[in-house]
């Protein structure tokens, strides 16, 4: 008796798997953010990407938020966490002798990033410069400070 699926080769199979299923390899990729995308748009779920650094001296946050003004973005830190958000509202509007259009926008994001007890939070500079801001945190003297441990 033959088998109800018709057999395909090996090349067949396999680009079909590399390429036939991009939908399905995606939607695992961030199911959340796919599922989200289909009730309120793409990138609704998205937030911006970070990057954490730390030296003895400072630790310093960059996160990319392009679009955005000063006035936009909001920094607030609270017992060990930098609290980043942003919101950005926007319209357009054209009128011409026999059309209207208009259009609005909204966006906001907020992220937590925890980054410790151990900076100077009062010292702390933000910059904004090509659509990614950079917050700098001084540490404070107590964290700078290594101390050894002996094991016995």
């Amino acid at each position: 008796m033959k088998s109800l699926i018709p057999w395909r080769n090996k090349r067949e199979c396999a680009a079909t798997v590399a390429g036939g299923d991009d939908w399905f390899d995606r939607m695992w990729e961030n199911p959340f953010d796919n599922a989200l995308s289909t009730f309120f748009g793409s990138g609704a779920s998205r937030l911006p990407a970070v990057d954490v650094s730390e030296d003895k001296n400072e630790v310093t946050v960059r996160a990319e938020v392009p679009g955005m003004s000063e006035k936009d973005i909001g920094l607030t830190w609270h017992d060990g966490v930098l609290h980043l958000r942003g919101e950005k509202c926007g319209e357009r509007e054209e009128k011409k002798k026999d059309r209207y259009y208009r259009e609005c926008s909204y966006g906001s994001f907020a992220r937590d990033i925890p980054i410790g007890r151990g900076v100077d939070w009062s010292n702390a500079t933000a910059k904004y410069k090509n659509g990614v801001l950079t917050v700098r945190m001084p540490k404070t003297e107590s964290s700078r400070r290594t101390i050894e441990i002996k094991v016995n």
